[in-house]
């Protein structure tokens, strides 16, 4: 499926939103692996948005092209990534949040997160949801102050 290089900032902040009220509606739905997966993807739209915000660039295109003149992206890595420990290390804030003794094992958490939830049958359990969706919050507080 191609990228669309053209998503802009704005999109990704409103995508961000509309996927977390997504995850909160599919949790009180007792759908756990749903919530798990668009509440994962709550936190990939806002990290592409707060790269972009930081970089100053109005488009994933943009951001693609910015990260390399920064070094930060590495050969062959890109900012269509779906792991969120890649997008994390673009934002040159892991080590500080490795060292934040109560957040760290709330990113350790949302890191769990994988594209493919979206294609299992595994229908996951409503304390793994809930605990997945708080940690999610935690990182996404995090995200808008720290990044």
């Amino acid at each position: 499926m191609p990228q669309d290089l053209s998503i802009e900032i704005s999109e990704q902040s409103k995508a961000s939103a509309h996927r977390l009220e997504e995850a909160r509606a599919l949790l009180q739905a007792g759908r756990w692996r749903g919530a798990m997966y668009m509440a994962g993807y709550a936190v990939e739209c806002l990290l592409k948005a707060k790269l972009m915000q930081r970089d100053g660039c109005r488009t994933l295109r943009e951001l693609e092209a910015a990260l390399p003149r920064r070094g930060v992206l590495a050969e062959r890595a890109t900012v269509f990534t779906p792991h969120l420990e890649v997008l994390l290390r673009f934002t040159q804030r892991l080590d500080y949040l490795r060292q934040q003794r109560m957040l760290w094992p709330q990113c350790v958490l949302v890191n769990r997160w994988i594209p493919a939830w979206r294609c299992t049958a595994d229908a996951g359990n409503r304390q793994d949801a809930t605990d997945f969706l708080e940690a999610v919050l935690q990182i996404m507080r995090w995200l808008e102050h720290d990044v």
